[in-house]
């Protein structure tokens, strides 16, 4: 059946709505609310969750990397230490000390003031720290042996091979040769003029720096 109300709208009454209707929204809405409630409540709890562990992990690799600077930082200097150290030993490994080697020459010349085997003065003397033929320091010498034998010229040269502490680090000494000089009003009168070249091995082959 068909109702059709004839009165006019404003004496109409007014339709309600449903109360299973409204129910249902409000159920819906209670629902909504609370669900968004939840998740913002589950979302917050584990934000702060992970955001607290994301600082606590930061800083841990803050501390981290501040450790491996400052380890960097001790290997780049041990390193230096290390470089600066060799260079030192180098330098040190490759020195020598002059007056010592002059030292044992000269006790080798004056031969415990034995100058019956032989006795040698030297007019002039030169000296190179490095760059010699074999690679290390070497000692020019113009000699005279105050003879004319060329014996006591032999001894004087066997006495420096056989002084074992000054030999050790030689490479060659030269064979002099030589010529007899004379100067009458003086003592002697006949001395033997050479050349004495002695030529010292490369620091790395030195007996002190081969010693294990």
């Amino acid at each position: 059946m068909i109702h059709i109300n004839l009165l006019p709208q404003e004496y109409r009454r007014r339709e309600r709505t449903s109360i299973k209707v409204f129910s249902t929204v409000m159920a819906s809405v209670v629902v909504v609310c609370t669900s968004l409630g939840y998740f913002g409540h589950v979302y917050l709890n584990e934000y702060k969750k992970i955001e607290s562990e994301r600082m606590q992990q930061q800083e841990k690799l803050d501390g981290l990397q501040k450790l491996a600077a400052y380890d960097d930082a001790l290997v780049s200097e041990a390193a230096e230490y290390q470089r600066r150290s060799q260079t030192i030993q180098k330098i040190a490994n490759s020195r020598l000390l002059w007056t010592k080697v002059l030292d044992q020459f000269v006790d080798i010349v004056n031969n415990n003031g034995d100058t019956g085997r032989h006795m040698a003065w030297f007019q002039n003397m030169s000296t190179r720290s490095d760059g010699g033929r074999f690679g290390g320091p070497s000692l020019s010498l113009q000699a005279m042996i105050a003879t004319d034998q060329y014996a006591k010229q032999a001894n004087f040269l066997d006495d420096i091979q056989a002084h074992e502490e000054f030999y050790q680090d030689m490479a060659q000494t030269t064979v002099p040769g030589g010529r007899v000089q004379t100067t009458k009003g003086k003592t002697p009168d006949k001395a033997i003029s050479f050349r004495l070249d002695l030529a010292m091995k490369a620091p790395k082959d030195w007996a002190r720096n081969t010693k294990k």
